[in-house]
């Protein structure tokens, strides 16, 4: 058989980008309806003995909690609940899961909940297993030199992508803080859409932006890559899709189900390149007003795309395809345009505000402050489009004034 000869004087840099690049993900991830009840058998896979549920009021309220803890103590275990974790947790809940685990020596921890569940299942699994008081972890005083006890996440609800991220967030003092480690992540994700079919349209409003905000920032990125850019483009045609019909009908199955994918791939796209502005934005937003944080997110959204079209037009006509607009007849600058115009469309569909005057909390004095802190806190260098003290407080008064302004 003749050998097939390839030639290697090519500039592959001009060809396409053909970076080497991983793919970062838990160790295992369950996805389908009912997948829940495999829970028992996966945590007895992973230990035995004791093991600590962690979920909040509303999914212990569901009988979800429940539910799970008899799957626990059908495959063996013992198990504790702790349901007091709250939406955009604080450090002091962290310090009562660590404690909680004084005495009892658990050997497995399952969060089933929100990405404020998911988080602090993260946090817990660390300081638990490695013995560490969460707070040092939290203000970089200690970093885990190992993995915490073996963890199961298992969403409630279909965007913050948690389950698929080595990244928690926490509120200390008046700062959110974020900390990405490739030993966050679980060892195993159970994706169930069906537990999914609780949630009030706000939050699926809410959580569905903030899968969107995953997709959309994370092609954006200066890191994101042919692969990550499989995962963003899937993730924002299923939310593109389906997101309006599950906020119109919580029961409405397939666009549950197809919500809870778009939030995982989305995820698994962003954790290879990474967040952007909209986030920072997220994060100085709660400075302001308890916000969640899907809902702070879309709010920078739209306006953060108006601001890198000119960076990043190729990229963001493609995003504008993906969510359904029919680009064929526009200018790759004009479907770019598109892609932040149907982001904000959509926010109004779902019922959310497009504007920081109209979501309040902060008034238009607050804005200079507001952007520089940004800058100060949340850089994105990462960003296609560097973004100057001038440029932010531009942003910032946009989105105040719910004006995208492409400049």
């Amino acid at each position: 058989m003749r050998a097939l000869s390839v030639d290697f004087r090519y500039d592959i840099q001009r060809v396409f980008d053909f970076r080497t690049v991983g793919m970062p993900s838990p160790n295992r991830i369950i996805f389908g309806c009912g997948a829940i009840d495999q829970v028992g058998e996966e945590a007895s896979r992973l230990a035995k003995g004791k093991a600590l549920l962690v979920s909040d009021e509303i999914i212990a309220e569901l009988g979800i909690v429940e539910k799970v803890k008899a799957k626990l103590e059908g495959s063996g275990f013992e198990v504790g609940t702790f349901t007091g974790v709250e939406a955009e947790p604080h450090i002091e809940t962290a310090i009562a899961l660590y404690e909680l685990n004084a005495g009892k020596a658990f050997e497995v921890i399952v969060g089933i909940g929100g990405g404020s569940v998911l988080d602090m299942t993260k946090l817990a699994s660390q300081s638990i297993g490695n013995r560490i008081d969460p707070r040092k972890i939290v203000r970089g005083e200690a970093v885990p030199e190992a993995r915490g006890i073996p963890m199961i996440l298992a969403p409630t609800t279909s965007g913050t992508g948690s389950e698929a991220s080595p990244i928690f967030v926490v509120t200390d003092g008046q700062n959110k803080v974020f900390k990405n480690n490739p030993l966050y992540y679980p060892a195993i994700s159970i994706v169930d859409p069906v537990l999914t079919v609780s949630m009030p349209p706000r939050v699926t409003a809410t959580t569905g932006l903030d899968a969107l905000s995953h997709a959309i920032e994370g092609m954006m990125n200066k890191n994101a890559n042919p692969l990550s850019d499989i995962f963003g483009i899937g993730g924002i045609e299923l939310a593109g899709a389906y997101l309006r019909r599950a906020v119109a009908n919580g029961q409405d199955l397939e666009a549950r189900y197809y919500m809870s994918l778009a939030s995982t791939i989305s995820m698994l796209g962003m954790v290879m390149s990474g967040g952007l502005y909209a986030h920072s934005i997220a994060y100085i937003i709660s400075k302001y007003k308890p916000t969640a944080h899907g809902l702070g997110c879309a709010l920078g959204l739209p306006y953060t795309m108006a601001f890198n079209v000119p960076a990043a037009s190729a990229k963001l006509a493609r995003i504008a395809e993906a969510l359904g607009e029919t680009t064929a007849m526009f200018s790759e600058l004009d479907a770019a345009k598109l892609a932040a115009q149907s982001i904000f469309c959509m926010m109004d569909d779902v019922g959310l505000p497009v504007s920081l005057e109209e979501y309040g909390g902060i008034s238009e004095d607050d804005l200079e402050k507001a952007a520089e802190t940004m800058l100060e806190l949340y850089p994105r260098p990462l960003n296609p489009r560097p973004m100057s003290r001038e440029d932010a407080i531009r942003l910032w008064h946009n989105m105040w004034e719910g004006s995208l302004s492409y400049y």
